[in-house]
């Protein structure tokens, strides 16, 4: 008899187990699907707004409203006093092109390759 109550309480709990893990997949497919619906969206909203900014867009809305592309004699530049504008840009040198004078090579060494190989040949046949 005791056999028969631990084999319904252990099965009870597989029961239960497993439905609680079956209902957790079925959360997670419809959680996935709803994940694709959304990132679908997203995509018809991106491709939405970029048609609704592209140039060619924007210049007719704004010919619509009655704006039209400023010339040199249309801009007005108004000085602002104790503004600085900041520097100049300068691109540093790579570190590669770094010039002061010094040699990436030893002062020992003294002779090319050419060099060398003419002397150490000179010494095969010379001799």
């Amino acid at each position: 008899m005791l056999a028969v109550v631990v084999f319904l309480v252990v099965s009870g709990l597989y029961l239960a187990v497993n439905a609680k893990l079956a209902r957790a997949g079925r959360d997670v497919l419809s959680l996935e699907s709803r994940q694709s619906d959304l990132e679908r969206v997203n995509s018809e909203l991106t491709t939405d707004l970029a048609e609704l900014t592209s140039p060619s867009v924007m210049g007719e809305k704004a010919a619509g409203l009655g704006f039209k592309p400023a010339g040199a004699g249309d801009v007005l530049y108004l000085p602002v006093d104790g503004y600085v504008p900041p520097p100049a840009f300068i691109a540093p040198r790579p570190p590669a092109s770094d010039d002061r004078g010094q040699t990436m090579l030893s002062p020992a060494y003294t002779e090319t390759l050419g060099e060398w190989l003419s002397r150490w040949l000179g010494g095969w046949g010379g001799g």
